[in-house]
Formats: C-alpha cells, structure tokens, sequence
C-alpha cells in the first residue's frame, strides 16, 4: 500500500499499513487527474487534479494524519500486480482509514443538500458504493471544499438515495446478513468507466478476491458471480429479472443461463431479505455449470393436462412476505435453464419437492439464438436443439405415473424421456398406476399397478423399439431387484436389456386384468407413433399412447410374451 505523506507531498510505500493511521479520500475522476506516474514529475502540482490533492492533506493534516490515500496518486497502474492488488484490498483500505472525505465536484453550495445531494454524480459511480459503506467516518464536501455533513447527520438522506438501510450504513448491521440480490441493488443504477469495473468494484461487498482480466468485458460480472457463489450458499444471486420494456417477442417462451450479466439485472430487489429459517443450500461450479443438491419444486400447469412445470426456489423473501422462485425448464439429464427471466414465479402455498439429487443450472447457453435480437437466449425452437432424442408419453386421465426411472432423464412439463448427445441410453421405465372406472362383482372399482419399460426408442426404425408392460404384485420381487440395480447407476440400452433378461422380466406388449366376479377384463396397450414437434425435440420423436378398454373374457387378445433382443454379453457391460 502507498500513502502520500501529507508534509512532504512524497508518496511513500507501507509494508505494513495496518501501524499507519491514514485519512483516505472519495472522489469521482475527472479531468486531468494527478496519477502516480505524475508525481515525479516538476509540473504535477499545476495540473488541475492536484487541488484535489492539495485541500485533502490540508483536512488531513488539520485532523491530527500524517497519511492520506488517494487513488488517482498513490496506485501504480503500469503495474498489473499493483493495481491487482489495489483493487481487491480497496474496501478494507477504506474501512480501515480513520476518516473518509467525499469530494462531490459538482455540489453547489446554495443548495440546500435536500434538493441538491441526491443529484450528484457521486452516486452513479460504481466505485463510490464501498466509499460510502466501508468507513465509519464520511464528511461531505462540495464542489468549493465547503464541510456540508457527515455521514451520520446525513444518514436519512443517504438511505433515501441509496435504499441502503440505516442499520448497513452505520456498521449496526453486516453485510453478511444482507442477501446477495440486494447488495446487487444497490449497484444496480451504478455506471463505471471500464465494463469490467461493474464487478471490480463489488469485490468487497462480496468480500471476494479475483485477479483482474481487463478486456473481458462482460465475462468479469460472470467471474464475480462465480466468486460468490462458491463463498456463499445464498440462491438470491439468481433473483435478478430483465426490464419489462427489453422484452420484444411477447407471447414466446424464451430461455437463458441462471446468471445475470450486469448488477442492473438486480434493480428491483432492494426489499428482498433473507427467510427467517434458512437450509443450507450446497452448490459450486462445474464444467457443466452450477452443481447443486436443491430441492426443485414442482408446481401444475394450469391448461396442459397432468403436466408440471419446474421452480428453483431462492430462500428470500419480498416485503409482501410469498415465496420466490424461478421458472426452469429441463434440457438435459437433470440440466437445468432458465425461462422467462422478466419475472419470478411468486408462490404463497406450498410446492411438490423433487427428491434431492445433483442437477445442473447452466450459466450460460451454448450457441445462443442470434435472431430477433435474442442473443444469449434461446428461442423455443432453438431451446429444442437441446434435446435431440426423446420418448413421449401421453396417458389417459385415469392412470398416472407412480414412479419413473430414471428421473434424471424424465420431464414432467413435456412427459417425456430425453437424451442428449448419447443415444445409447435411451431407455427408461414407468410404473403406472390407477383407479378405473370398471366394477367388480362386489362393486369395487378396478385397480391398475404396471412396469412398463422401453429401450431403443432414439431410433425412428420400429424396428429397434422394445417395450413390454409387466404387472407389478405379480413380478414384484424381480421388479423389485431390477430397480435396485438400475438405481445404483445409469444404465445404456444394452445394460438395461441385459438385466431385464436376467431377472426374468417377461416382454410383453400388451396387458390384460380380469375384473374379479365378472366376464369382464381390462386391456392395456399403447401405440408407438413419429411426431416432430419443433417447441420440444429437434429431431424426429416416438409418442407412446396408453390405452385401455374393457371387453368380456372371450374377445380380449391373446397375450403372446416375446424375448427381448440381446446383444452381447461385452456391450451390455460397456
């Protein structure tokens, strides 16, 4: 750390500034500023930044201070490392000073700070956020060095400007316990010189650290995210929502990554505080985007028949007091993006959990839709390009899926099976259930409870599709074991096929139940059919649907089992 010496004008450098007492100044850059590389040079006291300098070792020296830094003069800029190093300890440098003078340049001095104050340049700058909140002490000048208050006189006023509470701007209150969204805010309305200043400058409201990478522009807001992210478990960082007045294709449903890319993305969620009982949230970066173990919601859709739509929950709450969360939509085994992020799904009663297992929140989409202005969004159509293959299934209302296996790869929006770029593990399993609307001879109605497993269903040839319908309290014990061993692990195609045909799992087409004391009996089967759906697949897909009838004993089908078509013993171990 450098601190310019306040009797002899030399910049002098501090091994250890933690035994200096120092004043520090807060200012906003302007014309022709006195830098380092201007200190050793015999004219730097005529340039018109140096009056800056000179009235803050004047306050400095009158206040008892040997030391006062100041940013334009006592960081070297030609040196990476030292400006690195600058900017991450900045806001301790600041906390630490014994007082902070804010030179607001464009203060007039007959105005009355009322009227006047909020309308300073000084907070619309970005680094001028942790100059307000670090120090304990802040005096307030204008543009003439008049003394106009402190920041404890003046601390209504500055609460109004910056919707920064009172508790956070006399250090009564932590940051720690402010929520990541609204710290966000308060940068929200902030602009910087450099693009990548926009996160620089929130290094210490985060209290992270990150080298600094000058030409990433919008990459650096990423970086800080990431930063946070992996400091703390707190889900508001995926609070923030896009202005209405960007939103150019109404009536389409579009997507994107989890994370914002500016602090402006933040602007609405001043009052967002944290739930008064908070569960730890586990989540880090990975190379296929943030890792978690949340519990995703699930919530009806009104209008789409039994299909659910996913919420990732955020663990704040507005002033109002409902729960927030955000749209997902699944592009991947357990791949996570985000839809419609002008809003935030609002939500007062209680929502389905999902069994908690790793899921992945893309942070950002790959090849981004370039047309009608959406860059860094997908389209519906282009969202599609996402899932290459993928088994539909469509029941009737009558039955409902009990279980699905493997979850990870089902969609309960689009009731589907999806793969990606490895059609080899296209199979899955569902366990129907239902209540019929069939009698029996003691007026009971008809139950249903079947497997129904299907492999070979990313080809569009019938040919490689195999399917069978296996009745579950007949089969129970072999079912049971073939579902311990599919839920240890994924399993391709071939391994699937290879365990049906050892546990004995019968292959079978359709199903037929007798109703009890009648000539009745209830017949289940389903019609595989290609369809191509732009909004949901980008390829050609198979649909299966379920159906049942009842009809007396004599004309229901004969069920003739089939055997599963194995390939090798080595495959289906690969």
């Amino acid at each position: 750390m450098r601190l310019l010496n306040v009797k002899t004008g030399v910049v002098e450098e501090m091994r250890n500034p933690l035994i200096h007492k120092y004043a520090i100044l807060s200012h906003t850059w302007e014309h022709e500023e006195v830098e380092f590389s201007d200190m050793s040079s015999p004219y730097f006291k005529s340039m018109e930044g140096y009056e800056k300098i000179r009235m803050a070792s004047k306050l400095a020296e009158q206040a008892g201070l040997n030391y006062i830094w100041i940013d334009t003069c006592c960081i070297d800029r030609s040196s990476s490392a030292e400006l690195t190093e600058a900017i991450n300890s900045m806001y301790r440098w600041y906390e630490r000073s014994e007082v902070c003078y804010a030179y607001l340049s464009d203060l007039p001095s007959y105005l009355p700070l009322t009227i006047s104050l909020r309308r300073s340049r000084w907070f619309t700058r970005g680094w001028t956020l942790q100059e307000l909140i670090a120090p304990s002490k802040v005096y307030f000048f204008d543009r003439h060095w008049n003394k106009r208050g402190s920041k404890e006189y003046l601390i209504d006023e500055l609460s109004r400007i910056t919707k920064i509470s009172r508790r956070v701007l006399v250090h009564e209150q932590p940051l720690s316990d402010i929520t990541v969204a609204q710290k966000m805010s308060w940068a929200a309305g902030r602009k910087t010189t450099r693009v990548e200043d926009q996160a620089y400058c929130l290094l210490g409201i985060f209290d992270v650290n990150m080298p600094l990478l000058y030409g990433e522009e919008e990459k650096a807001f990423r970086r800080l995210q990431y930063e946070i992210i992996g400091r703390t478990a707190d889900l508001s960082i995926f609070a923030w929502c896009l202005p209405l007045d960007t939103r150019k294709n109404k009536g389409k449903r579009l997507y994107c990554g989890v994370l914002a890319a500016s602090p402006s993305a933040f602007a609405d969620c001043t009052g967002l505080s944290r739930l008064p009982h908070r569960i730890h949230r586990d989540f880090s970066i990975s190379n296929n985007g943030i890792r978690t173990q949340i519990h995703v919601l699930s919530y009806w859709i009104h209008g789409k028949g039994g299909a659910y739509g996913y919420v990732l929950p955020l663990d704040c709450v507005p002033d109002d007091g409902t729960s927030l969360g955000i749209r997902l939509r699944k592009c991947g085994p357990d791949i996570f993006v985000r839809e419609d992020p002008w809003s935030l799904f609002r939500y007062r009663q209680s929502l389905e959990p999902n069994s908690p297992r790793a899921r992945y929140l893309l942070t950002e989409l790959p090849e981004p839709d370039l047309r009608e202005g959406l860059y860094g969004m997908y389209s519906g159509q282009t969202f599609a390009t996402m899932r290459q293959h993928i088994l539909q299934v469509r029941l009737p209302h009558e039955i409902e899926l009990h279980d699905v296996w493997p979850w990870s790869r089902y969609d309960e929006e689009d009731n589907l099976f999806l793969v990606s770029g490895e059609p080899r593990y296209d199979s899955g399993a569902v366990r129907l259930r239902g209540t019929l609307p069939v009698f029996d001879y003691d007026g009971a109605p008809v139950n249903i409870d079947y497997m129904f497993y299907a492999v070979g269903w990313a080809s569009s040839d019938s040919n490689s599709l195999q399917y069978s319908f296996v009745d579950y309290p007949k089969h129970k014990l072999a079912v049971n074991e073939l579902q311990t061993q599919l839920n240890a692990g994924d399993h391709t195609r071939n391994q699937l096929l290879y365990v049906l045909h050892a546990e004995g799992i019968p292959r079978s087409q359709r199903a037929v139940k007798r109703v009890p004391g009648t000539n009745h009996v209830v017949c289940l089967s389903v019609e595989p059919t290609l369809h191509r759906d732009a909004s949901i697949c980008c390829n050609e897909f198979w649909r299966f649907t379920f159906t049942w009838i009842i009809c007396e004993a004599r004309d229901a089908p004969t069920i003739r089992p089939l055997s599963w078509a194995l390939v090798n013993r080595e495959w289906a171990l690969e």
